[in-house]
């Protein structure tokens, strides 16, 4: 017959095992899920990825540590998987979000101007590939929460004089955790593989192509990367320079825009396709040629594909109201970008005029408004 305090220390015991079970089985999900990005993003100068990487992180532990204490409320395998099950949707939620409304967060608290952008766009087909990565993760965690308690019971048998598992306790503790890292990896390459695969071959064309003293498009035939796909802007390259993810869209093709800003002022897109690295092109024409003359004609330049921009009427009226106020040619500067989101400004240095206008979009860039600033 087990004492009321006996039985209190067991339960007490049980909720503290409980924790860490839980804590340990999230940390293991993390790090399938984002381990391979933070390795690859790393190492291909990305910026921007580690705060919601380390947010998710975070979220996960959390929901996981909750978990594993509150199947250890009831006795029951039922419950033990109903919460599992329901911590399982809310983790693989944040994973999958993570990189869409995460990243827009991020770009939200570095700059305020860039405050409720959806610089991140999560969409259909995103939805589509985490409802894919969610099957696994649920699943998994789902039998390992009808089996928590008792593999608990083992656990707890095998705990010292202060309640620490033993070697063969934290054997049992950490036995299931290789299957859920493999979940997690699974998830990872749903969710996070197309694009970090688009960061590493732009980072590998450039590491590579930009000094390469041979021919481009047979280094390409040696090779599994499209080094010929920078040689058009090879030569604006300077060795400093860093990436971002400017627009993702999955599907079945997986288009991926990368955009790489260098320490010489150069700035470069380049799109992924599928896996395959297609192109990169200089992304300052629309802005530093088009806007100008759209400023001043309310046109792009004729003749000049790449510098159009698409304007509503009613902006195109506006800008032209402000004609005059141009005398001679704006000086444009660029301010920020957030995915396709671009801000710049215009001055006129002798009228003291100056706009700062939103774009966004790539092929083609669009107007999204501007508006008038003291100097």
């Amino acid at each position: 017959m087990i004492s009321p305090a006996d039985d209190k220390e067991r339960r007490q015991l049980h909720r503290r095992l409980g924790l860490w079970n839980g804590v340990l089985v999230a940390l293991a999900l993390a790090l399938g899920i984002w381990a391979p990005q933070a390795v690859v993003l790393g190492m291909t100068r990305v910026q921007g990825f580690i705060f919601p990487l380390l947010l998710g992180v975070l979220t996960l532990l959390l929901v996981g540590g909750l978990a594993g204490w509150l199947a250890t409320l009831h006795e029951s395998a039922v419950w033990g998987a109903l919460i599992w099950f329901l911590a399982a949707g809310i983790m693989i939620w944040t994973a999958g979000h993570m990189p869409y409304e995460g990243r827009s967060l991020t770009q939200w608290m570095a700059d305020r101007r860039s405050w409720g952008l959806p610089v991140y766009a999560f969409t259909a087909a995103a939805r589509a590939r985490l409802l894919m990565a969610a099957f696994f993760v649920v699943l998994c965690l789902t039998i390992l929460g009808l089996l928590q308690n008792l593999r608990l019971e083992g656990i707890a048998a095998e705990t010292n004089a202060r309640d620490l598992p033993n070697g063969r306790g934290w054997f049992q503790m950490l036995l299931p955790l290789p299957l859920v890292f493999a979940a997690g990896l699974g998830a990872d390459n749903l969710v996070n593989s197309p694009e970090r695969t688009a960061l590493r071959l732009v980072h590998e064309a450039i590491r590579t192509g930009r000094t390469y003293p041979g021919d481009l498009f047979e280094l390409s035939l040696k090779r599994s990367v499209n080094y010929n796909a920078i040689a058009g802007v090879r030569d604006q390259m300077s060795a400093g320079y860093s990436l971002s993810t400017g627009a993702v869209s999955l599907g079945t093709a997986n288009n991926i825009l990368v955009v790489a800003h260098f320490d010489n002022g150069a700035w470069i897109n380049c799109r992924v396709t599928a896996g395959q690295l297609m192109h990169c092109y200089d992304a300052a024409p629309p802005y530093l040629q088009g806007f100008p003359a759209l400023l001043l004609e309310g046109e792009t330049p004729e003749g000049c594909r790449e510098c159009t921009i698409k304007v509503d009427d009613l902006q195109r009226d506006w800008l032209l109201a402000r004609r005059d106020d141009w005398a001679g040619a704006p000086r444009i500067t660029p301010l920020a970008q957030w995915g396709t989101y671009v801000l710049l400004r215009a001055e006129a240095p002798d009228s003291g005029s100056a706009l700062e206008c939103l774009f966004h979009g790539a092929s083609p860039v669009m107007l999204e408004g501007c508006e008038e600033v003291r100097q």
